[in-house]
């Protein structure tokens, strides 16, 4: 049936986005604690901040998307958050030497307590909007595959337990792999143009209200 054939779509598409943005928060926080060591070293506070700042940016990617969600709950918004956290990350390997340099020079002293207080404001000026974007995605996604209330858990049960697969496989794959083979700028702007096009397969290929209503009538 049309119906059975659009939801099937407008299923894999979600689950497709959702996983790939996982992919991209567990590669990107790979790749932050990666870029903050030569200035900040490898101790334990360095990986504290990535992690810290991370978890912070994903609480309000997640609040953001929730209630955007309700008012902006559209496949062309989606795709924006999505391309918003490309160019952000595009643009980080322009950005990181330059923000960690100076951020090194201004805020760390003899001190090492100075330098716990660099590493963290270093990693919130470089991953939190992108991160926070990132965040944005399971929300929107769970609105937009919600169709009644009762079925709301169990939507979003499934499309968080894909995107937390994707972030396993993106975290392993980076750690293990990538970051052998690839310089860490090569990394982040791979990243990037995969979210550019899974942010334009989402836009043409989730079924539009047209489309929904066409199958429902059929």
């Amino acid at each position: 049936m049309p119906e059975d054939r659009i939801a099937r779509r407008k299923s894999s598409v979600l689950a497709v986005t959702v996983f790939v943005c996982g992919w991209a928060v567990m590669s990107l926080e790979i790749l932050g604690g990666r870029i903050l060591t030569p200035f900040f070293g490898s101790d334990i506070y360095v990986w504290g901040s990535v992690i810290s700042v991370f978890l912070l940016s994903l609480a309000i990617g997640y609040f953001l998307g929730g209630k955007l969600s309700r008012r902006l709950a559209g496949r062309w918004h989606l795709s924006a958050v999505i391309l918003g956290a490309a160019v952000c990350l595009a643009v980080l390997p322009l950005l990181h030497q330059k923000v960690n340099g100076a951020i090194f020079d201004l805020w760390v002293a003899d001190s090492q307590a100075g330098e716990r207080w660099a590493c963290l404001v270093a990693a919130t000026v470089l991953f939190l909007i992108p991160t926070t974007l990132l965040g944005m995605v399971s929300p929107y996604a769970v609105r937009l595959a919600a169709t009644e209330v009762s079925s709301v858990g169990e939507r979003a049960g499934v499309l968080y337990a894909i995107s937390t697969v994707g972030s396993v496989l993106g975290c392993l794959m980076t750690s293990f792999y990538l970051i052998l083979w690839f310089h860490v700028n090569t990394i982040f702007l791979l990243t990037g143009g995969l979210l550019v096009v899974v942010a334009l397969v989402f836009a043409v290929l989730y079924p539009t209200s047209a489309e929904r209503e066409k199958g429902l009538a059929e």
